[in-house]
């Protein structure tokens, strides 16, 4: 008899039994599963999308958040070991690249399988620092309630309740304490290929800034898009193709 896969929280549903490869998607600082919403469930070539719900976030806001990286990587390694049983990519934009690091170091460390690639967005070689103007604020003065209202309004939402916005504010707020003490260790090369993209008009990880240093840790490919920051969030064509083009590659030469 087979056993039903468990995905715990981390997972609003389970992936299609019939899709191809999964992709794996972070999501960034102060935001949860949600912000893949605009995404299709499936990408070309039976990609299933599966957005990651991190505790702390949206329907898990109760649930303590992680103390750092490697416990958020653990706990969800724990989760998505029984999933690992076909192709697999991850993908994050922004900050939630460094989350994605870790995850992939932690399955590597457990002998699980890897990744078949990276999709890193809007973020530079991560030892080299942070990137992002709210990584560099004074979190004790910063006006992080303002930042969630521009973010919904940037995004087409409107403006958000008060209460929403400075519930988004405290999950932003917390995962800034988290993101700042973090730096990759150069010294242990990623063990899976990275896809470094660029945005051509992103005011907040300009794309000067993205690709230099990324080889220091990593088989990569860089690749620069047409747009803004958040335009990852709405699943543009040109980063679809981008995705599918490199999964089908990486599975060519398997």
């Amino acid at each position: 008899m087979n056993t039903p896969v468990q995905t715990g929280k981390w997972l609003l549903r389970k992936p299609p039994d019939d899709s191809g490869s999964l992709l794996f998607c972070f999501p960034y600082a102060g935001v949860g599963a949600s912000s893949y919403r605009q995404w299709p469930q499936t990408l070309p070539d039976g990609i299933a999308v599966c957005a990651l719900q991190p505790p702390g976030r949206e329907n898990r806001f109760r649930e303590s958040a992680p103390a750092d990286h490697a416990g958020f990587a653990a706990d969800l390694v724990a989760q998505l070991a029984p999933l690992l049983d076909r192709p697999f990519a991850f993908i994050g934009h922004c900050g939630a690249v460094p989350f994605a690091l870790e995850t992939i170091l932690t399955l590597e460390d457990r002998g699980l399988p890897l990744p078949e690639r990276l999709f890193a967005s809007s973020w530079g070689a991560p030892h080299l620092g942070l990137y992002g103007a709210l990584n560099f604020v004074d979190l004790d003065t910063a006006d992080l309630a303002a930042e969630v209202r521009q973010r919904y309004r940037q995004t087409g939402q409107g403006e958000p309740p008060d209460e929403m916005a400075e519930l988004g504010a405290r999950v932003l707020r917390e995962d800034l304490v988290l993101q700042r003490p973090y730096r990759y260790d150069v010294t242990r090369r990623l063990p899976s290929p990275v896809t470094v993209i660029s945005w051509s008009q992103d005011d907040v990880v300009p794309p000067e800034t993205v690709a230099p240093g990324w080889a220091e840790c990593a088989d990569v490919r860089v690749v620069a898009l047409a747009g803004r920051h958040l335009d990852f969030l709405r699943c543009p064509k040109a980063l679809v193709e981008v995705v599918a083009r490199d999964l089908a590659r990486a599975g060519a030469t398997d």
